[in-house]
């Protein structure tokens, strides 16, 4: 498996603007929500700096309708799931709630006994994943927004065989997600707040399994499995 390298100076600019937000006044519901925001808004910046200077010799393929990456256990850390849950809370019907809900103990009856690579192997689809869309997009996690390809027959391909050579991708968009996303960790831990990274759907059905979870995690109480 390849192991995506990480830019420290990226991960402690993140870890800082992370200790910034919460150092403002009184840690609120508010300030825990806008974490995850000011990572994706980071990691996009750089991103566009990148590519204003370095022009892409290749365009990416990824368009609507293709869905081979959302086939995969997605990690998040915990800003991320206090703001997907709080994104399912507002805009989720209550029928489609309960149909995200089942989706999600499918998914972990799923995992139940096996390792991470046989999951890999078997290249489940995401519990927000609904006719080849991601229902809950603008708050996808950040290892979500890392994904994308040059080759779209290539996922094809390895998505019908099951196979776990990555198809053609920019390394530099994961060096950048992933080490925002490491510095978005260590903040939350710095603060002391629960920080560790999580399985989407454990960590959706644990934000729905109590009352007021993101205050709880602001006060540094265990809110997700991990």
């Amino acid at each position: 498996m390849q192991i995506t390298p990480i830019d420290q100076q990226l991960a402690h600019l993140q870890q800082a603007k992370v200790m910034e937000i919460l150092h403002q006044g009184a840690a609120t519901g508010e300030k825990a929500l806008e974490l995850a925001l000011s990572a994706v808004y980071f990691a996009d910046h750089v991103i566009q700096a990148v590519e204003a200077a370095n022009l892409l010799p290749q365009p990416i393929a990824c368009e609507e309708g293709c869905y081979f990456c959302c086939c995969n256990q997605v990690e998040l850390t915990p800003p991320e799931a206090l703001s997907l849950g709080h994104f399912v809370e507002l805009y989720f019907a209550v029928e489609k709630k309960k149909e995200l809900m089942a989706a999600l103990h499918r998914s972990l009856n799923l995992q139940a006994g096996k390792s991470k690579e046989e999951m890999a192997r078997i290249r489940p689809p995401c519990p927000l994943l609904k006719e080849g869309k991601c229902a809950a997009y603008p708050a996808r996690p950040l290892v979500c927004r890392a994904m994308h390809s040059l080759d779209a027959k290539a996922c094809a391909a390895a998505y019908k065989k099951r196979d776990l050579t990555s198809p053609p991708y920019y390394a530099h968009r994961h060096e950048i997600y992933f080490s925002i996303s490491q510095g978005l960790l260590a903040g939350c831990q710095a603060m002391g707040c629960q920080a560790a990274p999580l399985e989407l759907a454990q960590a959706l059905l644990d934000y729905f399994a109590q009352p007021r979870p993101v205050e709880r995690w602001l006060q540094g109480k265990k809110v997700f499995h991990t």
